[in-house]
């Protein structure tokens, strides 16, 4: 059985501001492998899709043909790029039984298939209250999350053309709004059906599109997964156009923002969230304002190199 690897670094200093010269530093073949690939990040790529998605009237869960067009939208946009993928479907309760599903991409590992570094992005939205009371108002979720889907949409098509060591996972998730019924489906099936000690770590995308004022971003982790968001941050530093990125430590008690990551985090398995920051949140986020105005789409495109770099660190470049 595998056993997840050791991350270097203290555990709690890594996630309270320690030095640099405390961080492990890239080593230089690795680092201009995971560099190549950030800088095939494509702003305009990133752009186009957040625009798509703020384009359907809403993808509030209450709303079926919103829901319906997301899911095919993602299903051909993926394939369209050389990342086809499938849908898990699955039903919730809700008020009434809502149909829906998780889009799911998987990039096999050339070495190592069987260990997995997950990342997700849920695909629905909300405006409150207007869609709470009804189901038909608009929800266009620029940056809550289409800013996290493009993310995603780009880190697939990116990976797609370089060798991993390790599979990577990509889940667009649905159900995070209405209580993260789509995340449960995914954590479930990595506890029961895969086997946690297979999943690496889950990387949750959750609004990346919203410069208030400095380009910044953080890394929130929990104990378990401080030691991990360490290791990694220094590549997500090396491929994020200068964007200021630190973890920070949080827990299922003071979680700094409730998120898909948390399904992890309740079970004891290894989630980071990479979000644009507490205190640089769109005010607009989760109404019926969270339009494209609201997006910044070069702190989107660090975001997404800064994505890259972690996401390639923790998969492991296959060096020629």
């Amino acid at each position: 059985m595998w056993r997840r690897p050791h991350f270097p670094g203290l555990l709690l200093a890594a996630c309270l501001g320690c030095s640099e010269s405390n961080r492990q530093q890239p080593e230089a073949p690795r680092a201009q492998a995971i560099r190549a690939a950030a800088a095939a990040v494509d702003v305009h790529r990133l752009y186009a899709h957040v625009a798509a998605l703020n384009g359907i009237h809403s993808r509030w869960m209450h709303y079926d043909p919103g829901t319906a067009a997301t899911i095919n939208w993602l299903l051909e946009t993926l394939a369209a790029q050389g990342t086809p993928a499938s849908t898990d479907s699955f039903t919730f309760r809700r008020i009434r039984d809502i149909h829906t599903a998780n889009v799911v991409l998987r990039i096999p590992g050339q070495v190592r298939p069987g260990e997995h570094v997950l990342v997700g992005a849920h695909w629905d939205t909300t405006s409150y209250p207007e869609s709470w009371q009804d189901s038909t108002a608009r929800a266009p979720g620029a940056v809550d999350n289409a800013s996290g889907v493009a993310a995603l949409l780009e880190l697939a098509r990116v990976l797609a053309e370089r060798p991993l060591e390790r599979t990577v996972e990509i889940v667009f998730v649905a159900a995070e709004e209405v209580g993260m019924f789509g995340s449960r489906r995914v954590r479930d099936y990595w506890r029961h059906e895969t086997g946690p000690d297979s999943l690496v770590c889950y990387i949750n995308v959750d609004m990346l599109g919203y410069d208030a004022d400095l380009p910044d971003a953080n890394i929130l982790c929990d104990t378990l997964s401080a030691a991990l968001a360490a290791d990694l941050l220094p590549w997500a530093q090396l491929t994020g156009e200068g964007l200021a990125l630190d973890t920070l430590l949080r827990s299922t008690g003071n979680p700094g923002g409730s998120s898909d990551h948390l399904q992890f985090w309740y079970y004891g398995l290894p989630a980071i969230w990479v979000h644009e920051g507490p205190g640089d949140v769109s005010p607009n986020a989760n109404t019926t304002a969270d339009s494209l105005p609201d997006l910044c789409p070069r702190f989107l495109a660090a975001g997404t190199r800064a994505l890259v770099g972690a996401v390639m660190h923790l998969a492991e470049p296959v060096l020629r």
